[in-house]
């Protein structure tokens, strides 16, 4: 990957695939990384230009060792935009988290961006749902949790694939460094400016999500005055990994107008 130095920031990226394909921006979900995406990776690159970056606080991107806010993500993703010359016709591909940013930056970009595919993500942020991470994060060594992720969001569960998830945590990241990125979301709430966003959405839920469930999906679509919603049916949270061909299948047709 390569590396981009800005001021106190520093965000790792990739480019690849068709340099004359439309634009797609892959934006993963929190405590992973953008290696979580090679699934659609293999889709899109034939057709689309695609970047891939890891998040602030993520991966091989600045980890700061304290507190920041979701301003930063979003930020970092201007920055690096601006630095590759993508400020127009994009498409957005945002999983959890990853989704999260998406929006904030269709709200505040609004003709940059063609369409976008939201997967497995919220409007808001609530105060039980931060408390149940940071609880999680706590009180289990840092590769337990890791693991956990691929336990709680992959359907079916896969430990082969639980475990590539979860070494994209810990090779990266501390304990505490989980929990700043945790926080970073604390009192996210957009849903009701998402009402003038008239932007073509795509939101794909798993069936069995259990970290967003296919109500906050739902709750997206009703917000959102330009949207259509999938459920994939036994699919978990992370559902870009454990039902990637139904997954990349939504995504293509949506991207390319179908």
């Amino acid at each position: 990957m390569e590396t981009l130095e800005h001021g106190t920031t520093r965000i790792a990226y990739e480019l690849t695939g068709n340099e004359n394909g439309p634009r797609v921006v892959l934006l993963h979900g929190l405590f992973l990384n953008s290696d979580c995406w090679k699934y659609q990776i293999e889709a899109l690159q034939q057709d689309y230009r695609v970047l891939r970056f890891d998040l602030y606080g993520h991966g091989r991107s600045l980890i700061p060792h304290k507190r920041f806010t979701i301003r930063n993500y979003v930020t970092d993703m201007e920055i690096l935009l601006k630095h590759i010359g993508w400020d127009s016709d994009l498409n957005l591909v945002g999983h959890s988290l990853g989704g999260m940013v998406a929006l904030v930056y269709a709200l505040e970009h609004r003709s940059a961006v063609r369409r976008m595919v939201v997967a497995s993500s919220y409007c808001f942020v609530s105060n039980e749902a931060m408390t149940d991470v940071l609880g999680r994060v706590k009180s289990n060594k840092l590769e337990k949790f890791a693991l956990g992720i691929g336990k709680r969001g992959l359907s079916p569960y896969d430990e082969e694939k639980a475990r590539w998830l979860a070494e994209m945590v810990t090779r990266y990241m501390t304990q505490k460094d989980a929990l700043y990125a945790t926080a970073a979301s604390a009192g996210f709430n957009i849903c009701e400016s998402l009402r003038d966003l008239d932007v073509p959405v795509l939101l794909i839920v798993g069936e069995k999500d259990i970290t967003t469930p296919v109500w906050a999906s739902e709750m997206l679509h009703e917000w959102l005055p330009d949207s259509e919603i999938v459920i994939v049916k036994g699919a978990g949270h992370l559902v870009i990994v454990d039902h990637p061909d139904e997954f990349n299948q939504h995504m293509l047709a949506f991207l390319s107008g179908e």
